[in-house]
Parts: structure tokens; C-alpha cells; sequence
């Protein structure tokens, strides 16, 4: 093992930036890897790089992965700071992947050695928002190490057995990750004080005698956790950094200001042009503009644009790949680094979507009146390095807007209640028109009543019922609680986000070629989704924030018309037809078609109704597995007349071809269409179907995201592979990553038997007929029975429809004692097997076999015999039995966890046969 200690992070850290850590990185480093645990909680101000507890986490887990998790996760409640984490997360793993000597090639090598991957990414990263590329890649190995970006609702839901956007057949997978070997980094607490209850009970669950390494790290400076011992600022460290000193220390000078107005709508957009035109300082070649509420947003860069400034617009409800598009074009302009002093005058238009975390910078900063704490977040954005007055020889200046009508009214706020009046009524009282200081530094701000606040929100106790109820994954309870409450909190609405993705042709069929990927979501609060879908003139108020919104603004008419939106049930599940807004739910991934409009400059308007860009395919290039272009005339306009009849002296595939030969040389090089065409051109598949009126172009390979292990299709995979050769190998791979993982030489003894034996249901002579395409000849010539089919075998239907090869497992398994004599934990193998494809938690789905089948195979020597037709048997009440038993040895996530060992082995096992 080569050497590597704490005084490495210094030159490791260099190495990844270029330039040297503050004294409180080296000094975190220090105390976490001394005591060999994070502490509870980190106090930091604004600008001082928190975002550096990633390289912490990194280096830390490099040297004592023995002590610290492997999946490092940042959760911070806003979509666009989960892009600025995820890229900076990226610019860690490139450097590792880059690294050609020094500290930083001692910690690849550490980390590769840690999940044995000397090829492919060292260090994976994913951000669990929507982002780009699609993440279910932080789920395909539980020994690799990852850094993981998050929202609350996407880490909590997965955390709780009910992951948003994921097949149900998936969720003990990531549940089992989320909850061990996990540590969670949650930022600016005091937005998620519901959360860091929920996670404050997980922590606490048992998980048995396993490895857990599962820990919290709240970053805020009104943390949840009262007792802890907060990591803070020391003089020490700001007598070592000049530029720390700098960032901490500097003055910035703001003014209220109230306008007249009935709404914020009607009054923010004139008021900002006007401070613009005459009190914004000549210096200043940046404005940020913070309002509360999308739609007050999109008017205000409406009218800047129409008035000739130059303007951009950012929230969080943008798809990703749009928001790729504009946090480039902006980049310059909010870069905290740049001079400024030759560029002209850009405006950022934003709402709550930047106000924490972003690493945005302002000369100067124009915001809607909000609670106090939201403002201080939002002056983070103003002169974040703190060098106004060194380059202007005057601090930076802001400036509050109170709508005086809005500011007067008692009638609450829908996005925060009354805080926003308070707030007003105490800056009005303690400073009237005169300047105040909102520097990191100022103690202006602070001493505000509890009312000037966001009023904290609670999550309900977290009971063993609750987890026992969400633990039942497939099939799930009919009554069970509400995941809302224990993400954000108990209040009298629930206004979760959903997803909206267009999509032209939502067909079953299509979907499952090109299924939807987060990079195209645009997520929005259910009740603004409703709200379109049912076509109501009124528009629901949506901020970046959860806002008080309540169901009753629903209201009717709220059938949705026909063929309009889906909802995405996952992979390989029949999309459901939404007819009316009361069957939508939290979380939900909605398909719609683009005519419908929704979105205006990128951004969510429900009033738009021009027809969306459907980004199904550049979503897939974004991705990387596999390219696919959906040649259809409504996306792509000269896609026409590209299938072949029977007089056609060209194929189809020819005329693709030339297709693809023409989009590469009439498109730009740097496009994603360039890219995607370039990918086909080397070589491609197109798919038909009597119902579509276009080809699909696919790259050939086999894209193992579409593995959610919950459906028998992995089986056709044309590579012939034995049954033998296939169960030796997962069972192979799963002990390999038990002993990674470091759990005990029993368990990795048991997890290799389960792997050995998960699959020995498929010997039935109707499952392999269906290996073989239904040649019962070649079934006949076989020497021993496939696990995968034979290439170009066409999927029949032969096997029971309803029927799980797994519980056929179960019952070959039982019926020779001697099989299961060797196991350390029978009940575990036994469980392991029936829920390698995500049934049976708890109930084991038994279906009637029409034409019942002795089965039979022999087993390391060991004579197995079955009947198929378990409807008369006790397999599946046996099941559930187990399954609680299980639950209380190994914990509720301690079993899903080696549950998603051997399912990943699984998985990765059949992608490695896919690519023979």
C-alpha cells in the first residue's frame, strides 16, 4: 500500500485546483481523520469555501476506508446549487482520473484499490435532482466510492424505501445504499430542519451487527442539533489567509426601499428597471435580481429585455439541459474571479434557486423582500470575495423592495406566510431609509424577532411502523404514511415536486427504447402541475422553495384531456393514462406531449402554450450508455420518408444511413446531435413497430441502465451464457464485494452461496424454450441449461405469464436439505433468492401454473425436484415470515443492503456477459 497521511491533503488538494486550502480545510482534515469521525456540526460563513468538505470527505475515505463511508452525499434543498456541488464533485474525479504522480496519484490508488476498479471512474459522481448524466450509476456497485449531489426529496425519498422516479422493484437497492456506508453532508440545515430529523431517527435504527458506517454532518450556523460541538472559524485562520480575512471581514452596504403597487407581479419589474436607470453605481457590470416567485421573475427579465439590457434568466424550474445552457452563458458574469472592468453591464434575474451555495458574485444585488434569514442567504451573492471596495474604493450596495401593499396586507404570503412583513416592519424600525451593513461580519441582521423568520417546520417521530410500512416495497401496503411530512415537515399542505418531461410519442414501446432521463425532468409543485393539466386560467404561485400552497386551489374542473400526460412507472412498466389530477402523486415522473406547451425561455410558465423542444434524445447522448435518435419528423422536420416499402431499392438502414451522413455535415461539430450522429454512423440498429410512423436508431450495445433487475427481459441478452457459468459468477462477485465492504467471512460465505444458487428456477424446459427463441431442437441440442439466451433468439412467450423463476428457486432449493445445510443463515440465502428481482418484500407474488412441471437439476452433485405450480404451497407466507425475522437481525436498510450486494452482482455480472 503506498504511503499517504494527513499532511498529504495539502499537495492532494493543490493538485485538484491549483491552489492552496484554507487553514480551516487542513484543519477539518486533520481533526476528522485524528478522531476518525466529522464533526456533528459545521459553522461557516458565506464565501469561505464549504463545498471543500467534499475534498475532506475524499481524502479522508482514501486513507481509513475502514472508518469512513464510501458514498459521500451533499444535500442542499436547491436545484441549481446541486449543479455548481455536482461540478465541483467532477472536478475532483477529473483530477484523480488525470493524476500522473504526487499526493493525488496516491489517493487514486487508494481509492481504485478500495472497490478493486482500476479502469472506468475512480471516484462516480451523480447529482439526484435531474441532472446530467442520468443517476441511477451511483446504485451500480455498493464497494465503489461515490460523491452524490442531492435535493432532500431525492435522497430522503430513497432513504425511505419510496425513491422518486425509481421502479418499485428497485427501491430496496437504493434505500440499502442510501443507508449504509453513507455519509451525509447536509447544507444550510436550517432549510431542512424536517430532514435532519428524519435522518437524526435513521441514524439511530439498528442495523444489527453490520458495518453500517452511516453518519450526519450538519452544515449550518443555526444547526438542528443543539449539543454538538460546532467546527468554526478560528482567528488563527483568518490571521493565515489574507484572502479569507477579506471574504469575512468585508462590508457591503444595503437600503430599503418601498414601492407602490398592488402586486409584486405589477410592482418589482418597473422598481428594478428604475433603481437600474438611476441609483445602480457606474462601477457595477453584474446586478443579481432575487424575487420570490417565478412568475415575478419572468416578468422582470421580460421587461429588461424589452428596455434593451442584456439579461439572463435562472431558476430552478428549468430542465437541466436547458440550465446547462444558460449557467454557461452566465458564467462570466457571476464568476467571483472575473475583472468586470471592460465587460458591459448583464443582469441575472433568479429566484431563491441561487440564494445559498451558489458560488455566484454580484457587484450589486437588487432583491424582493423576503424573511431575514433568506435575505442574509442572498447578500452571500454580493461580492462574495469581498474586493468591491478594493477595486471600486466603495462596498458593494443592495437594495430591498417592499411592495407596500403586500407589506401592509395581513392576508399571509403564499410562499412564506407572514415572515416577509416582519422582516419589513423590523429593518423599517431599526434603520428607516439609512444605510445597514450585510457583510459576513455585520450583526445587523441578526436580533430579528422569531417572526421575521421562516417559520421552522418539524417532521413527525419517526416509529418503527412508519419503516416497517415503507420497508414493504413490492408489494406495498394499501395503507401506508406520507413521505412528506418526514421530508419537509407537518403543515396543512403538501406541495411536493413532480416531474414533467415532453415527449412526442409516449408509447409503451418507445419508452422502453428511450426511456426518460433526468436530465429532460423539469420538476415543479404538484399543485402548479395539477393546476395546468386541468387547464385552469388561475396560475398557482410557485417559488424555489416550499411555499404554503394548499390543494383547495384545485379546483374544478380537474379531468385532464385525453392522450395528454402519462405517468412513468419505470422501466419496462406500462405508463398509466392520467385522466384526472386527483391520481397524480408525490414524486411523480409525468409525460406529456410538448403541444402542450408549459415552459417560456426555458423556464416553467403554465400560461406558455407554445410546443416544447422534446430533448428525449439529446437526454440520452447526455448520458453517455447508449445514443439514440427517434426519427421523427415532429423532432427532427427532415426526417421524412425514411422507411423502405417492398419496391424501395434502398433498405431502411440505407436511408438512415444517409441521413445520419447529412446531420454530420450540416451540424455544428460541438452539438449533441453531432456527437449522436457520429456514434450511429460508426454503427446502429433501428427498430420498427407496426404502430410507429418512424425508425428508431439505437447503438447496438446493451444499455445496463435499463437493468432495473425487476423484470425477466435481462434474460434475453443473446449471449448464451450456461446457467452454470452465470450462477458462479454472481455468486463470485458478491462475495468479492462482501469482502470489500468488510463484513464478516459468514456472511460473504452466504452471500456467495445465494449468488450460486438465485437463478436455478430458469431450469424449467419453458423457460428454456424462451432462451432459445422457441426452437424446441435447439432446446433439445443444449449441454446444459442457459441462463442468457442464445444470439438473435427472439423473445417468446412460453413461460406462465405471472410466474417468477426465482420462487422456483426457492422451492428447488428446499427441497434438498443438504443445500441449504452449509449456510450460516438459511433464512438470509433463502430471502436472498426470492428478492433478487425486488418481489416478495414481504409477499411473494404465487401465480396458478395452467400446466404444472416437475423441475428438476442437479446442484453441486445435489439431486433438486420441484413442482412449478406453488398455489397450494407455504412458500409465500414462509416468505414474509422470513423477511420480518430478517428485519429485526440485520435492520430495515441493514437487509436491503445485502439485498443490494448480491442484486448488483447480479447486475453487473449480466452487463459483463452483455459485452461478450
Amino acid at each position: 500500500m503506498n504511503n499517504l497521511d494527513a499532511t498529504d491533503f495539502l499537495s492532494y488538494f493543490r493538485g485538484v485546483y491549483g491552489y492552496e486550502p484554507f487553514p480551516w480545510q487542513v484543519r477539518l482534515t486533520e481533526t476528522v481523520l485524528e478522531t476518525g469521525r466529522w464533526p456533528d456540526v459545521i459553522d461557516l460563513p458565506t464565501g469561505t469555501g464549504k463545498t471543500a468538505t467534499l475534498d475532506v470527505a475524499v481524502f479522508s475515505l482514501a486513507l481509513r476506508p475502514d472508518a469512513f463511508p464510501r458514498r459521500i452525499v451533499f444535500v442542499i434543498d436547491r436545484r441549481i446549487i446541486v449543479d455548481q456541488v455536482y461540478e465541483r464533485a467532477r472536478q475532483i474525479s477529473k483530477a484523480l482520473e488525470k493524476a500522473d504522480g504526487g499526493a493525488l496519484s496516491r489517493v487514486r490508488q487508494r481509492l481504485s484499490s478500495i472497490s478493486g476498479n482500476s479502469t472506468g471512474d475512480i471516484l462516480g459522481v451523480a447529482a439526484l435532482r435531474g441532472g446530467v448524466p442520468v443517476d441511477n450509476e451511483w446504485a451500480r456497485r455498493p464497494d465503489q466510492p461515490w460523491v452524490v449531489v442531492s435535493t432532500v426529496d431525492q435522497f430522503g425519498s430513497r432513504l425511505l424505501f419510496r425513491g422518486y422516479g425509481i421502479s418499485p422493484g428497485m427501491r430496496p437497492i437504493h434505500a440499502g445504499l442510501a443507508g449504509n456506508d453513507c455519509l451525509v453532508i447536509l447544507d444550510e440545515v436550517h432549510l431542512s430542519l424536517p430532514f435532519a430529523d428524519t435522518l437524526e431517527a435513521v441514524r439511530d435504527l439498528s442495523s444489527g451487527s453490520l458495518p453500517r458506517r452511516f453518519q450526519v454532518v450538519e452544515m449550518s450556523a443555526t444547526p438542528h442539533n443543539k449539543d454538538a460541538e460546532p467546527f468554526r472559524l478560528q482567528d488563527s485562520d483568518l490571521q493565515r489567509s489574507d484572502l479569507l480575512r477579506q471574504r469575512v471581514t468585508a462590508a457591503k452596504h444595503c437600503t430599503t426601499k418601498a414601492i407602490p403597487g398592488r402586486t409584486a407581479e405589477e410592482a418589482i419589474p418597473k422598481a428594478v428597471l428604475n433603481t437600474l436607470k438611476r441609483e445602480l453605481p457606474a462601477s457595477a457590470r453584474s446586478v443579481g435580481v432575487i424575487v420570490n416567485r417565478v412568475r415575478t421573475a419572468r416578468l422582470v427579465h421580460q421587461m429588461l429585455n424589452d428596455k434593451g439590457y442584456q439579461a439572463h434568466l435562472v431558476t430552478g424550474r428549468m430542465r437541466p439541459l436547458d440550465r446547462v445552457q444558460v449557467l454557461e452563458q452566465i458564467a462570466e458574469i457571476v464568476d467571483p474571479e472575473r475583472s468586470g472592468e471592460d465587460t458591459d453591464l448583464a443582469v441575472v434575474v433568479a429566484t431563491q434557486a441561487i440564494e445559498v451555495g451558489a458560488d455566484f458574485s454580484f457587484d450589486a444585488l437588487i432583491t424582493e423582500c423576503a424573511p431575514v434569514d433568506s435575505l442574509r442567504q442572498r447578500f452571500g451573492r454580493l461580492d462574495r470575495r469581498g474586493s468591491c471596495r478594493v477595486r471600486t474604493g466603495s462596498p458593494a450596495h443592495a437594495w430591498i423592495l417592499g411592495v407596500r401593499s403586500e407589506m401592509k396586507t395581513k392576508k399571509p404570503d403564499p410562499v412564506y406566510g407572514a415572515a416577509s412583513r416582519e422582516t419589513w416592519k423590523e429593518l423599517e424600525q431599526r434603520f428607516g431609509k439609512s444605510y445597514f451593513d450585510v457583510g459576513p461580519a455585520s450583526e445587523d441582521l441578526r436580533g430579528f424577532p422569531k417572526t421575521a423568520s421562516i417559520r421552522p417546520r418539524r417532521a413527525p417521530l419517526l416509529l418503527d411502523t412508519h419503516m416497517e410500512a415503507w420497508a414493504q416495497t413490492r408489494p406495498e401496503p394499501i395503507v401506508q404514511p406520507s413521505l412528506d411530512p418526514f421530508l419537509h415537515g407537518i403543515d396543512e399542505s403538501s406541495n411536493t415536486d413532480v416531474s414533467l418531461v415532453w415527449r412526442y410519442d409516449r408509447s409503451h414501446e418507445t419508452l422502453k427504447l428511450v426511456p426518460p432521463r433526468p436530465a429532460e425532468y423539469l420538476q415543479v409543485p404538484i399543485s402548479a402541475a395539477k393546476a395546468w393539466l386541468a387547464a385552469q386560467r388561475e396560475e398557482v404561485p410557485v417559488a424555489d422553495v416550499d411555499s404554503a400552497v394548499i390543494e383547495e386551489q384545485i379546483g374544478s374542473p380537474r379531468v385532464v384531456e385525453s392522450g395528454i400526460a402519462l405517468r412513468w412507472r419505470g422501466q419496462g412498466e406500462q405508463p398509466e393514462p392520467i385522466t384526472n389530477v386527483s391520481q397524480i402523486r408525490p414524486g411523480d415522473v409525468i409525460i406529456v406531449d410538448p403541444e402542450r406547451g408549459g415552459l417560456a425561455g426555458d423556464n416553467w410558465d403554465p400560461t406558455a402554450t407554445e410546443p416544447v423542444l422534446d430533448l428525449g434524445d439529446q437526454a440520452q447522448e447526455s448520458y453517455g450508455r447508449r445514443s439514440t435518435l427517434r426519427l421523427d419528423e415532429r423532432i427532427y422536420p427532415n426526417a421524412t420518408d425514411l422507411i423502405a416499402n417492398e419496391e424501395s431499392e434502398e433498405s431502411t438502414q440505407d436511408r438512415i444511413k444517409i441521413w445520419l451522413e447529412n446531420a454530420i455535415d450540416n451540424t455544428p461539430p460541438d452539438s449533441w446531435l453531432y456527437r449522436a450522429c457520429q456514434q450511429l454512423n460508426d454503427g446502429f440498429i433501428h427498430q420498427l413497430d407496426r404502430d410507429r410512423t418512424y425508425p428508431i436508431a439505437m447503438e447496438p450495445n446493451v444499455d445496463s441502465s435499463t437493468f432495473d433487475g425487476s423484470d425477466q427481459s435481462v434474460s434475453f441478452t443473446g449471449t448464451a451464457v450456461s446457467l452454470r457459468c452465470h450462477l458462479d459468477g454472481v455468486g463470485d462477485k458478491a462475495a468479492d464485494y462482501a469482502q470489500r465492504l468488510g463484513l464478516s467471512p459468514r456472511l460473504r460465505f452466504d452471500l456467495r452461496l445465494a449468488g450460486r444458487l438465485h437463478d436455478l428456477g430458469k431450469a424449467d424446459q419453458r423457460f428454456q424454450l424462451q432462451l432459445v427463441g422457441g426452437d424446441e431442437v435447439k432446446r433439445e441440442l443444449l449441454n446444459e441449461p442457459l441462463a442468457k439466451s442464445l444470439p438473435g433468439a427472439r423473445q417468446v412467450r412460453g413461460y406462465p405469464p405471472g410466474m417468477r423463476h426465482e420462487l422456483a428457486s426457492v422451492a428447488l432449493i428446499q427441497s434438498n436439505p443438504a443445500i441449504l445445510a452449509q449456510a450460516h443463515d438459511p433464512d438470509l440465502v433463502l430471502h436472498l433468492v426470492a428478492t433478487h428481482h425486488g418481489h416478495g418484500r414481504p409477499l411473494a407474488p404465487i401465480v396458478e401454473d395452467p400446466n404444472p412441471q416437475s423441475l428438476e437439476h442437479e446442484h453441486d452433485g445435489h439431486r433438486l425436484q420441484a413442482c412449478s405450480d406453488l398455489v397450494e404451497s407455504t412458500i409465500a407466507l414462509d416468505g414474509a415470515d422470513r423477511f420480518w425475522r430478517l428485519v429485526d437481525r440485520y435492520g430495515h436498510h441493514g437487509l436491503a443492503w445485502l439485498e443490494a450486494i448480491l442484486r448488483l452482482a447480479d447486475h453487473r455480472r449480466s452487463e459483463e456477459e452483455g459485452r461478450r
